[in-house]
């Protein structure tokens, strides 16, 4: 975990005087490998403190090695204050985007001496390009649900509601040693498919009608994002032709997937197959996003990011076409940036065709 901290102090030029407050749960963790919800690290050019209470006291000295530990008593700003006091901090970098102002006014008032520097974005950038340990556990991750995914082919019937399958898709990726779910699972059939983040009810399935599964599990630590649509029963013509678009869009986005291409190429390729199809207006979001230690994290896959694409990146593809009242297909795939090109790590767009017919 030094590596990371020293990168990061590279990064920011920390000298004398200088330090940097991380208060992103997530942040700290990917820089100590320390997982907890009311702490805070302090690092200086020389030092590095986590600023936690007794309840993680005993953890924190388990995994935070090379690290000191800071156990504050009170409240945590007035841990933070303390310590950045007995270090002579005189310039103090924070995570604009994660430290809530109402928090930020508070640790300004406890250190009216120190100058507050904002930052963005520094350290999930650093987080970007993922470590082949970080990859090895993103790629298992993708396994569990693609094996889930799999499995629940073999329940999927006329009668059987979306709350059932999400529910056994859950079960089957915690047995396949998944530690939790990325985020609840959606099960959107029919109509409810034509909503992109369906919250997922008590409608059964119905012959003749589509529906999207979109879900992801976390292993240790690290998350997947696979999304397949599957067709119970014989489809209208109609779901199939929009089936083939949404497929064709990401089969191009993936050819153009190589070091040194912009993000926003990407996101244009596809969207624009998908436009010149005659459904652009159906298709509002991003073409995809980051994944890793988060759900959402950068890269941002869209049209406005103009980021060159760089070895080590995992991003899922999710092009889609959302029908208002009728319905909506959604096909997502998790990539990896290679030196050569990119891996699908989930198998790619030709597996969308398995589920064409329900077995």
């Amino acid at each position: 975990m030094s590596a990371r901290i020293e990168q990061l102090r590279l990064h920011l030029k920390i000298n004398c005087g200088q330090g940097i407050l991380v208060s992103h749960p997530i942040n700290i963790t990917y820089l100590t490998n320390f997982i907890s919800s009311d702490s805070y690290l302090l690092i200086t050019s020389k030092e590095c403190f986590l600023i936690t209470d007794s309840r993680y006291i005993k953890q924190a000295h388990r995994y935070c090695k090379g690290i000191g530990v800071y156990q504050y008593k009170g409240h945590i700003f007035e841990g933070v204050s303390s310590l950045v006091k007995r270090l002579g901090v005189k310039n103090l970098a924070f995570e604009a985007k994660q430290l809530p102002f109402a928090e930020y006014e508070m640790l300004k008032k406890q250190l009216r001496a120190v100058k507050f520097i904002p930052t963005y974005d520094l350290i999930e950038t650093q987080r970007m390009t993922k470590t082949p340990g970080e990859l090895k556990k993103i790629k298992k991750a993708v396994e569990i649900t693609q094996k889930a995914l799999g499995y629940i082919k073999r329940v999927l019937r006329e009668g059987v509601s979306e709350i059932e399958i999400a529910t056994k898709i859950e079960h089957r990726q915690r047995l396949l040693g998944g530690t939790c779910v990325s985020f609840p699972v959606i099960v959107a059939s029919g109509l409810n498919s034509s909503f992109p983040h369906h919250i997922t009810g008590k409608k059964k399935l119905k012959l003749g009608q589509p529906l999207f599964i979109d879900a992801g599990v976390q292993y240790d630590g690290y998350k997947s994002d696979l999304t397949r649509v599957f067709f119970l029963g014989k489809m209208p013509a109609k779901v199939i032709h929009v089936f083939d678009i949404v497929q064709q869009a990401q089969e191009l986005a993936i050819r153009k997937i190589r070091p040194g291409v912009k993000i926003s190429e990407i996101d244009q390729v596809a969207r624009q197959h998908i436009a010149n199809s005659g459904y652009g207006s159906f298709f509002g979001h991003n073409l995809g996003h980051g994944i890793g230690l988060e759900i959402h994290e950068l890269p941002h896959i869209s049209k406005d990011n103009h980021f060159v694409l760089k070895p080590g990146m995992v991003f899922t593809l999710e092009p889609a076409i959302y029908l208002p009242n009728q319905f909506g297909i959604r096909i997502e795939d998790d990539v990896l940036v290679t030196e050569g090109g990119c891996e699908v790590l989930s198998g790619g767009y030709n597996e969308g065709y398995k589920n064409r017919v329900n077995p």
